[in-house]
């Protein structure tokens, strides 16, 4: 089951590293594209979760 606390722990660690990640590749490069796209559905996910458990 995903709680709140394992939410912010992981989002705690492998977002911020993730976004470091991301500066620090090409901007045009695949890994570049791939990382943002799997940032910004790790956020959506993260967001549909609080959502629904509402």
């Amino acid at each position: 089951m995903i709680t709140y606390h394992g939410l912010g722990y992981w989002g705690l660690l492998t977002i911020p590293a993730a976004l470091l990640l991301l500066r620090l590749l090409p901007t045009g490069s695949r890994a570049h594209k791939l990382l943002a796209r799997a940032i910004l559905s790790a956020l959506a996910l993260i967001a549909a979760i609080v959502a629904l458990s509402y």
